[in-house]
């Protein structure tokens, strides 16, 4: 449950409460979870905030304040800094968006990953609507950052979500979670998702779908993962077969409209097999193959390109 509010020195953001009225009916332990969540996400807005993260949303403030004449009277908050509008109203606007715009609201969005991910947090939850625009005070414009912590997996601070085999919204998991596997190895379970979802962000960002919706439409029906019985190592060989397809139509349609590199990123994030996802050079080297620092560099070298490009023929 949100609202907007305006603190008394008139900054404005979006007020998020603890809204335990809601599950009271459902007993103690509904109750018990719900407050977990809470303390979970506030501590780690808490660290992403004493840390400057400067590519995550973080909070402004939070506490708690007292509604009387109700039975719950001790209303826990958080309020956050508040955004523009998220990613898809910044796309709608096709006269206005560039692919050079586009590419560095994808290079704020890989920033923000990579930097959760360096204090060993996992988002497992990217989609659209997790990704913020607000104004840039510095060079105008605007500046885009990662949204809503309250899935998000942070080691040494267990959460109750991080028993779910999908912790975030289902229409934007990677294949692996959609088939109910659970890979023994913490890593590929966190932080490979996370790749495939800002794989898939990028391609939605340029196509307007996104990469689950690619292969729904190119998996044969028995094969989807609402209908396929049998696991998802068994079922990853026609998954690989179909993304192949996926790929080499939307490498040629990214290299036409954008850059030549944006296909064959997106290809390394999305790789149906998680054990297979990341940066080639990431995946050669000695630390973790996820690593996002060489996803962020060529990302960063295509946006330069674009405003060279749109530069000279302006």
């Amino acid at each position: 449950m949100g609202y907007l509010v305006s603190q008394e020195n008139g900054r404005q953001g979006f007020l998020k409460v603890l809204d335990l009225a809601s599950v009271v009916s459902h007993g103690v332990d509904a109750m018990l979870e719900a407050t977990s969540a809470y303390v979970a996400e506030r501590d780690l807005l808490v660290m992403c905030g004493t840390r400057k993260l400067s590519r995550v949303v973080t909070a402004i403030s939070y506490g708690q304040f007292k509604l009387s004449n109700f039975m719950l009277s001790d209303i826990n908050y958080i309020i956050f800094e508040l955004a523009s509008h998220d990613v898809r109203v910044a796309l709608s606007q096709a006269g206005t968006i560039t692919n050079a715009l586009k590419l560095e609201y994808l290079r704020n969005l890989a920033v923000g990953l990579r930097q959760l991910h360096s204090n060993e947090v996992a988002h497992q939850d990217l989609k659209p609507s997790n990704f913020l625009l607000f104004p840039d005070d510095v060079n105008g414009g605007r500046v885009g950052k990662v949204a809503d912590l309250g899935r998000a997996y942070r080691k040494g601070a267990p959460a109750s979500h991080d028993q779910l085999v999908t912790p975030g919204d289902r229409t934007y998991a990677p294949p692996e979670q959609l088939y109910r596997y659970i890979f023994p190895e913490e890593s590929v379970r966190r932080f490979a998702a996370d790749l495939y979802q800002l794989g898939s962000m990028a391609t939605f960002m340029f196509t307007g779908t996104t990469m689950n919706s690619l292969l729904a439409d190119e998996l044969s029906e028995h094969h989807h993962w609402d209908a396929f019985g049998d696991s998802f190592l068994e079922v990853l060989p026609y998954l690989e077969d179909a993304y192949s397809r996926i790929i080499t139509t939307l490498q040629s349609d990214l290299a036409t409209d954008t850059d030549p590199r944006l296909g064959a990123v997106v290809e390394f994030l999305c790789q149906p097999d998680p054990r297979r996802r990341g940066h080639p050079a990431a995946v050669k080297g000695r630390g973790s193959r996820f690593s996002l620092e060489r996803v962020v560099s060529e990302i960063d070298l295509m946006a330069h390109k674009a405003y060279v490009r749109a530069r000279a023929a302006a």
